[in-house]
C-alpha cells in the first residue's frame, strides 16, 4: 500500500513454507535442552557457592582470582562478594580451565599444609 503524501510503502507476504507444528516442537525441544543445561549448571554451582560463602573472605576470593589472572575485572567493577563468587564459579566449572583450577586447588592444599605445620608456618607469607 502506498500513499503518495507520506512516501512510505510496505507489503505483507505470508510464508507458506512455514510449518507451525514442526517449528514449535523444535523450539520447545530447544527450550527444554537449555533449561536442563541451566539446571545442571546451577546444581554444579551450589556446593562451590556454599564453600566460598562460608569459608572465604573477599580478600581470599580476590587472591584466587589473581591466581587465575582475572582479578582486574573485579577491582575495576567493584563487585561484591556474591558477584565475585558467581564469576569465579563460572570460571571454575568451565571445562576449558580445568587444568588451572586443579593446579590452584592443589597449591592451596599445599599452602594450607605448610601453614598448619609448626615449623613451616613461619616461612609462609599468606
Amino acid at each position: 500500500m502506498t500513499d503518495s503524501n507520506d512516501n512510505i510503502s510496505f507489503s505483507i507476504v505470508e510464508d507458506t513454507t512455514f510449518n507451525n507444528n514442526n517449528n514449535l516442537i523444535d523450539l520447545m525441544d530447544s527450550l527444554d535442552s537449555l533449561e536442563k543445561e541451566f539446571t545442571n549448571n546451577q546444581d554444579l554451582m551450589v556446593p562451590y557457592f556454599i564453600n566460598y560463602n562460608e569459608n572465604y573472605t573477599v580478600k581470599e576470593l580476590l587472591l584466587i582470582c589473581e591466581y587465575y589472572g582475572i582479578v582486574k575485572e573485579y577491582k575495576l567493577n567493584k563487585c561484591n562478594k556474591e558477584q565475585i563468587m558467581d564469576i569465579l564459579i563460572q570460571f571454575e566449572i568451565n571445562p576449558e580451565y580445568s587444568d588451572i583450577v586443579s593446579k590452584r586447588k592443589n597449591m592451596w592444599f599445599y599452602a594450607n599444609e605448610l601453614k598448619n605445620d609448626k615449623f613451616m608456618k613461619k616461612y609462609v607469607i599468606w
